[in-house]
């Protein structure tokens, strides 16, 4: 399959509370938008559809096969793009343990399912007194799986929020072949956000001299958990392309083949590797 030398990506910012229908309302209408303004993949934040207390996540948890993939890939086949559908809390078959995954799935533009990655790394924050901030070890299963897709000729590595700080998945990723492009959906804390976001999304691109499209949910969620916001693309050099601020909407850049060889023929890193020696 020959790589589409162009492609306009848009990455998604919302607020996503415990208001399902609302929640859902909302990133769908940001979808759109993007649409119109000609994005051809589309890149949705981490649990857009419910970010709540993890005693409801069960219930507003779907199955695979469930009505909102139902929504998404149809929506993927109306408008014609490849839609990356942030995370969303999938309900495990044949599961009794009440704990959902943090899964992401890609959706092709026939609506077709492309690839489908469960979050790894769970955040389990305390505060300095050993108060549990965030634990998402409560109310979520970790996967297993390190996950990679070929779309559009493009070889995308997938990866959730917090699996960004641990370069061992994106090593994993690109040990068979270079990645082309990193797709991260996120709901990254206010907290740790204001310093540490750009920091490692600007890293991983450059460790892997790709594009990295990055997806974050924005505000305040319920009282204690605030989203820092700021969904970017950013190119293989390390240079922000694309940003969505401290707003809800959708920011759109576009990746070229072009771009990237010409970092690495600057920088041929990838070219030094000495994988002989690591593990």
């Amino acid at each position: 399959m020959s790589s589409l030398e162009k492609i306009s990506v848009s990455v998604v910012s919302v607020t996503a509370t415990s208001n399902k229908k609302a929640n859902l309302e909302n990133v769908f209408a940001r979808a759109e938008q993007a649409v119109q303004e000609g994005a051809a993949w589309i890149a949705l934040p981490e649990m857009f559809a419910f970010h709540g207390p993890y005693t409801e996540l069960w219930e507003n948890a779907e199955f695979e096969r469930g009505p909102l993939n139902e929504r998404l890939a149809e929506f993927a086949s109306r408008h014609k793009i490849v839609l990356f559908a942030g995370s969303v809390a999938e309900r495990p078959e044949g599961s009794t343990s009440g704990k959902v995954y943090n899964t992401q799935y890609v959706f092709g533009r026939t609506g077709e399912s492309l690839a489908k990655y469960r979050k790894t790394h769970l955040f389990n924050l305390k505060d300095s007194s050993g108060k549990p901030l965030y634990c998402e070890s409560d109310g979520y299963l970790a996967g297993d799986t390190f996950v990679s897709v070929l779309v559009d000729g493009w070889r995308v590595g997938l990866a959730t929020c917090y699996d960004l700080r641990f370069t061992g998945v994106f090593s994993t990723l690109s040990k068979a072949q270079p990645l082309d492009c990193l797709m991260i959906p996120s709901a990254f804390t206010y907290q740790t956000g204001m310093y540490h976001w750009e920091l490692l999304l600007r890293a991983r691109a450059v460790e892997n001299l790709c594009y990295v499209v990055a997806a974050n949910q924005v505000g305040l969620h319920s009282p204690g958990k605030q989203s820092f916001g700021h969904a970017m693309i950013v190119d293989p050099w390390g240079t922000k392309i694309a940003d969505t601020g401290h707003l809800q909407g959708s920011s759109m850049a576009s990746m070229t083949l072009a771009r990237m060889a010409a970092s690495r023929e600057q920088l041929p890193a990838l070219n030094n590797l000495r994988s002989d020696l690591y593990k």
